[in-house]
């Protein structure tokens, strides 16, 4: 009887044993992990982005791109770092002491549709400051890159600015 008694007992904390290495917690296995939104940001410089059409009045040293005289259209593609982001923010640095005006526009689109959206813009006042950071707030900027792609319309209107780069803040 003592040896049933011992198995019985060697059972019962072998038992008791599985199921505390099996709750969730220390000691255990993983607790269910909450998901947690994590924030990212990549810049776009101004070497990125290309003319539109026949524009040749321009110059885009590396550090800076400016027009000459007029005004000027210009597209790069945003390229996120993750399969699925959500767009939050976009932030220009420019400079413009000028009656000008630097804006960057940035729009989702979907190719297979041939939809696009615009999501937000940001746009520069005259100011002596330089760079200027003007920013604008973006809602419902989802962008999968599996269907869709984004990319960044820059205008500059008038000479004596300059656009330096536009950072876009994103979570995923």
């Amino acid at each position: 009887m003592g040896r049933t008694r011992t198995a019985g007992t060697a059972l019962l904390l072998a038992l008791l044993v599985a199921v505390l290495l099996s709750l969730p917690g220390e000691g255990g296995q993983a607790a269910a992990v909450e998901p947690r939104v994590t924030t990212g940001s990549i810049v776009i410089p101004a070497p990125a982005f290309t003319p539109s059409g026949n524009q040749w009045n321009y110059s885009n040293n590396g550090n800076f791109l400016q027009v000459g005289t007029g005004y000027g259209h210009f597209f790069a593609p945003v390229q996120l770092p993750v399969p699925e982001a959500t767009i939050t923010r976009i932030t220009l640095y420019a400079y413009d002491n000028h009656p000008a005006q630097v804006c960057a526009v940035l729009y989702r689109i979907r190719p297979a549709v041939a939809v696009e959206k615009a999501l937000g813009a940001a746009c520069t006042t005259d100011s002596t400051a330089s760079p200027q950071a003007p920013y604008a707030a973006i809602s419902g900027g989802l962008v999968n890159q599996a269907t869709q792609s984004a990319y960044l319309h820059l205008s500059i209107s008038g000479t004596g600015v300059r656009f330096y780069a536009v950072k876009i803040t994103f979570t995923y």
